[in-house]
């Protein structure tokens, strides 16, 4: 009787000890795993190389310009200044420096030209660039107003484009003996210049979609009406296509009356948690909890494991009693 009873302590303890093996083990994975979150940014898709169509202007002498008609298969042939206020250039900086050692720079004019000039300022990385324009801009220099409107800018169906302007005060009669020059043979690589409405626009703007409101392409930057010191020499090559920079789309019109709101009713405080977790943020707007990087509780898992170690126990111990009273009938 005596060995019975040891033998099912001893079957007992030895269950215990494997199911509380098992527990530690189930809860140290459910901790070590972890739910993806949901907002995790999907793959990035391989870098798109497209023909790209570009004209390098290369300088012959000093002050380097061109008169560009803008191209028929575009959606306007002509630009409205008063609606037309943003420019998209795309560009490749070649030389960085005019003689005096100052970056060179871009600029617009309206036809016929005249001051101030729109600046477009250059980032000279040697690689291919986007330049977004304010076409109401002057030079940071200038002591004259915008003269981008209907008023000054008559010929719509043209513009003005000098893409190396050296360090210079443009507007002034005689320029200053330390003022910066362009030289022959500096050049630049230009694929487009677009014209938007919006600033939107021209940010989202990649060379491939139908949005500007007019453009100078490849084809009409080579042929130039009226160039001054400058060539020009159609090229192409397979390139990226520009990164669009992020850009927040303009707001819709207020309207000019706002509706009438409801009456907020005013809610009882409650020390539910799952409710005040819920409630609105400084900002005003309910913060939703998130999932993202939340660990596993194991529930499921764990539950099914103990189940199974109790079930092995219970059987452990109906076979220890059977073979108690079965000994003890014998014994009688």
């Amino acid at each position: 009787m005596k060995k019975l009873l040891t033998a099912m302590l001893i079957t007992l303890l030895t269950a215990a000890v494997l199911a509380a093996s098992l527990s530690v083990f189930a809860l140290a994975e459910a901790e070590t795993t972890e739910i993806p979150a949901e907002t995790e940014a999907a793959a990035v898709p391989a870098e798109e190389l497209v023909e790209l169509e570009y004209v390098r202007f290369t300088a012959t002498g000093d002050d380097p310009y061109g008169t560009f008609h803008l191209m028929d298969n575009g959606d306007n042939t002509t630009i409205d200044p008063d609606e037309v206020v943003w420019a998209a250039v795309r560009y490749r900086s070649i030389t960085q420096f005019d003689t005096a050692g100052a970056e060179l720079y871009g600029q617009l004019y309206v036809v016929p030209p005249a001051e101030p000039h729109i600046p477009i300022k250059y980032v000279h990385s040697g690689q291919w660039e986007t330049a977004i324009v304010d076409l109401t801009s002057v030079n940071e220099n200038s002591e004259l107003d915008s003269i981008w409107d209907s008023m000054h800018y008559q010929n719509v169906d043209v513009v003005r484009f000098d893409p190396m302007e050296p360090s210079r005060n443009a507007e002034a009669d005689e320029q200053a003996e330390t003022a910066g020059k362009v030289k022959k043979g500096f050049s630049i690589d230009v694929a487009w210049i677009a014209f938007f409405e919006t600033e939107y626009a021209a940010k989202t703007y990649t060379g491939r979609e139908k949005t500007p409101s007019a453009v100078l392409d490849a084809d009409s930057l080579s042929s130039i009406t009226d160039a001054y010191h400058m060539v020009a020499t159609k090229l192409s090559e397979m390139a990226v296509l520009p990164t669009v920079a992020p850009a927040t789309e303009p707001p819709a019109p207020t309207p000019t009356k706002a509706p009438t709101e409801a009456p907020v009713e005013t809610a009882l405080p409650t020390n539910d948690p799952a409710v005040n977790s819920a409630k609105p943020n400084g900002s005003g707007s309910a913060t939703a909890p998130s999932n993202s990087g939340i660990k596993k509780d194991g529930g499921n898992k764990t539950g099914l494991i103990i189940g199974i170690i109790a079930a092995v126990v219970v059987a452990c111990v109906c076979v220890v009693l059977a073979l108690v009273i079965k000994k003890k009938k014998k014994s009688k």
